[in-house]
C-alpha cells in the first residue's frame, strides 16, 4: 500500500508538530478504556492498521513503526501504509520489552494524556515522559456513542441487586471504605445497568464512586435522564467527575489499570486497589447467570446451524459474514458481541482476520474459520471459534492440524488443573509437534467472558498467574497457523466453559465439531471416547 493522501501527510504533521529534535510520540490503537478500537483511532488513521490491539511510535520526521503480537503478523502486512516499519513481537515479549530494545533510555517520549496509569509507569521507568492531547475536532468520532437507554437487566437472571452487592463487598473488606470503578464492565456487574449505546458492548462509558460506609455512591454518565433509577446510587453528569473527586480529600482506592493518567491526576489521594477485590468478585457467576448464558449459547448454536446451511459455491468472505449475522439476529440478539472473524483458506492463517474480502469467493474444497458472538437482552456476551470444511476430500495436512487442534481441546477441557498457566501449557505441549510442520499456537489458551467478551480474570496464557475459580466462565480456545507444502491455513476451536465445584468442566456451547477433518488415528482411546459422545450432543449428561 503506497502513501498518496494528502489527508493522511496532514494527519502525521499534526502529531510530528509536538516534536522536537530526538523525541517520539506513542499512538495506542485504544486511547482509552471504552474508545472503539477500530476505525477512527489516531494509530488507525495514521496507519491504515484496525486490529483492536497495536501501539506506534512517531518520530519527529513522521517516520512511524509499528508493534503488534503475534495474532496480527498477518493481517498488519496486508493493511498499513508500505512506508511503515512493521515490529512483530514474538508470544512473550510485551510492548514495552519491544520499545526498550528499539529506543534508547532516557529519550523524550510523548504519551496521551488519557494512557492508562498502570501504562505510564511502565513507560516512565524508561522514558523521559510527555503528555499530549489532540483536538477531539481532528479525530473521528469513533466512540460511536448513540442515544440509547441504561436499563436493568432482568432480576431473575442477575439474581442480587446493587445493595446486595455491595453490602456483600462490605463483608468481605470490612477495612475498605472509598473507590472509584472506571471499568464499565463492573460498573455493568454491580448496578445491574445494561445499554446498547456502543457497539460490540453491552456497557455504557461510565465512572462509578462508590462509599461503603456512608453508602453516598454516584453514577456518572453521559445522559442520566436515560438511565433507569436504582436504589443507593445518585446519578451525574460524566463531566462533573473531576471537580466532584477533587473535592474528596479521603483516600480513595483504584484499580491502576483501568484510571486513565488525566483522571488520576483528578483524585486528591488515590491509593492502587491491589486485592482488585472487583474484578475477582465480578468474574464468579451467578447460578441463574449461568443458567441465561447457557440459553444464549443454545441460540448462537442455532445461528451457526443455520448459517453452516446457507453454503455455497461463489459467496465471498464478505457475503458469509452477512449471512451469519442475519442468523444471529433471526434468534434474537440484539447485535454481535465483537467484529466477526471469518475467513477462507489462506486467510483462515490470519488469527484476528477481519478485512472481509469481497473477492475471496467460496469454491469446493475449502477451508472456513468463524469466529462469532452475540448478545442478548441481558448484556452478556457470548463467544465460540469453529473451522469448517466445505467439501468432501480435504487434504491430509488439514485433518492433520485440526485434529492435533481438538486433541489440544479435549486434554484441557478433561484436566482438573486450574492454574490458567498450566492449562495453557497442556496445549502448548501437544500442539508443538506441530511445529515441524510450519504451525505455531501463537496465542493464549483463553479469557474470561461476562458482559463483555473479554473479561478478566480468568486469562489463560503462559504469563498468567490466575487460579480459575468455580463459576468463573472462560473459554478454552487452542489453535494452529502456518504452512506447509504451498498449503497455508489455520485452525481453531473454542468453546466457553466453567467448572461446578467438583471442578469438572461443562461447555456452555452443543455445537458438534467438524467430523470430516477429524483423524482419528491420532486420539487416544479417551479422546475417541469424548468425541463420540460430543457429536451425539450427549457427553455432559454422560459426565
Amino acid at each position: 500500500m503506497v502513501m498518496n493522501s494528502n489527508k493522511r501527510k496532514k494527519q502525521i504533521k499534526l502529531y510530528t508538530d509536538i516534536l522536537n529534535d530526538g523525541e517520539f510520540l506513542l499512538l495506542k490503537s485504544v486511547d482509552s478504556y471504552f474508545n472503539a478500537p477500530f476505525k477512527g483511532s489516531a494509530l488507525n488513521l495514521l496507519t491504515n492498521f484496525s486490529g483492536s490491539c497495536a501501539e506506534a511510535i512517531v518520530d519527529k520526521n513522521g517516520k512511524i513503526k509499528i508493534f503488534v503480537d503475534p495474532r496480527y503478523h498477518i493481517l498488519v502486512e496486508k493493511q498499513v501504509f508500505s512506508d511503515i516499519d512493521i515490529y512483530k513481537m514474538p508470544l512473550s515479549e510485551t510492548f514495552f520489552e519491544a520499545f526498550k530494545k528499539n529506543y534508547p533510555k532516557n529519550s523524550i517520549l510523548h504519551i496521551p494524556i488519557d494512557i492508562k496509569f498502570s501504562d505510564y509507569m511502565e513507560l516512565d521507568k524508561y522514558f523521559d515522559l510527555r503528555t499530549y492531547k489532540i483536538p477531539d475536532k481532528y479525530i473521528k468520532n469513533f466512540d460511536l456513542i448513540k442515544s440509547a437507554p441504561v436499563f436493568l437487566a432482568d432480576k431473575e437472571v442477575c439474581k442480587n441487586d446493587f445493595k446486595s452487592k455491595l453490602n456483600k463487598l462490605k463483608k468481605l473488606y470490612p477495612k475498605k471504605q472509598k473507590f472509584i470503578i472506571f471499568n464499565p464492565d463492573i460498573i455493568c456487574w454491580l448496578t445491574n445497568l445494561r445499554s446498547f449505546q456502543t457497539l460490540y458492548s453491552s456497557a455504557f462509558r461510565s465512572i462509578l464512586y462508590i462509599d461503603l460506609k456512608n453508602f453516598n455512591n454516584v453514577l456518572f454518565l453521559d445522559n442520566p435522564s436515560k438511565a433507569e433509577k436504582i436504589e443507593n446510587l445518585k446519578y451525574m453528569k460524566l463531566s462533573a467527575f473531576k471537580n466532584f473527586v477533587n473535592s474528596i480529600n479521603d483516600r480513595i482506592e483504584i484499580k491502576f489499570e483501568d484510571v486513565t493518567l488525566d483522571n488520576f491526576l483528578a483524585i486528591k489521594k488515590p491509593m492502587e486497589d491491589k486485592e482488585d477485590c472487583f474484578s475477582l468478585i465480578s468474574s464468579v457467576k451467578f447460578d441463574s447467570e449461568v443458567e441465561y448464558l447457557k440459553k444464549c449459547y443454545k441460540n448462537l448454536d442455532n445461528a451457526i446451524f443455520n448459517f453452516k446451511k446457507r453454503l455455497k459455491v461463489g459467496l465471498s468472505e464478505f457475503d458469509l459474514v452477512k449471512i451469519f449475522e442475519e442468523e444471529l439476529l433471526k434468534t434474537g440478539a440484539i447485535s454481535t458481541s465483537f467484529k466477526t472473524i471469518l475467513s477462507i483458506n489462506e486467510n483462515t492463517a490470519s488469527i484476528h482476520y477481519s478485512s472481509y474480502d469481497k473477492n475471496k469467493i467460496l469454491k469446493n474444497e475449502s477451508i472456513i474459520l468463524l469466529d462469532c458472538g452475540g448478545y442478548w437482552s441481558n448484556g452478556y456476551a457470548t463467544d465460540i471459534t469453529r473451522t469448517f470444511y466445505f467439501g468432501t476430500n480435504p487434504l491430509t495436512i488439514y485433518k492433520k492440524i485440526y485434529t492435533y487442534v481438538l486433541k489440544a481441546f479435549i486434554n484441557c477441557y478433561l484436566s482438573k488443573k486450574t492454574g490458567a498457566k498450566e492449562l495453557d501449557l497442556i496445549a502448548r505441549n501437544i500442539l508443538s509437534c506441530c511445529n515441524n510442520e510450519g504451525f505455531c499456537f501463537n496465542h493464549g489458551l483463553g479469557h474470561g467472558i461476562g458482559t463483555n467478551v473479554h473479561q478478566n480474570p480468568p486469562r489463560l496464557s503462559l504469563n498468567s498467574n490466575d487460579i480459575i475459580l468455580p463459576y468463573q466462565v472462560h473459554s478454552i480456545e487452542p489453535g494452529l497457523y502456518g504452512k506447509s507444502d504451498n498449503v497455508e491455513f489455520g485452525v481453531r476451536l473454542e468453546n466457553c466453559v466453567y467448572f461446578d465445584v467438583d471442578y469438572s468442566r461443562h461447555s456452555l456451547s452443543k455445537f458438534p465439531f467438524e467430523g470430516i477433518l477429524i483423524d482419528y488415528k491420532i486420539l487416544d482411546v479417551k479422546e475417541k471416547e469424548f468425541v463420540e459422545l460430543w457429536q451425539r450432543g450427549i457427553y455432559d449428561e454422560r459426565n
